[in-house]
């Protein structure tokens, strides 16, 4: 399986929401953006935290796609 490095950022979850995928070890993590290489720069990287690498899209990695939780108003 392909991996693909995974950030989270509590700003961009509370503006636009976040992605469920699937680690390596079968774990899930929340994310809120993926890029191939690990030291990629986010617009919010002062919140975000690196939560590893995820299992691609296209090999089946996405858990739930993203989604706002309800509730949150903007």
């Amino acid at each position: 399986m392909s991996t693909v490095h995974a950030w989270f950022s509590i700003e961009t979850a509370l503006r636009i929401g976040s992605a469920v995928y699937r680690k390596l070890d079968g774990s899930t993590v929340n994310v809120t953006r993926m890029d191939a290489e690990k030291d990629g720069k986010g617009k919010h990287n002062h919140d975000e935290k690196y939560v590893g690498e995820v299992v691609r899209v296209e090999e089946g990695g996405c858990v739930r796609p993203t989604n706002r939780v309800h509730g949150i108003t903007g």
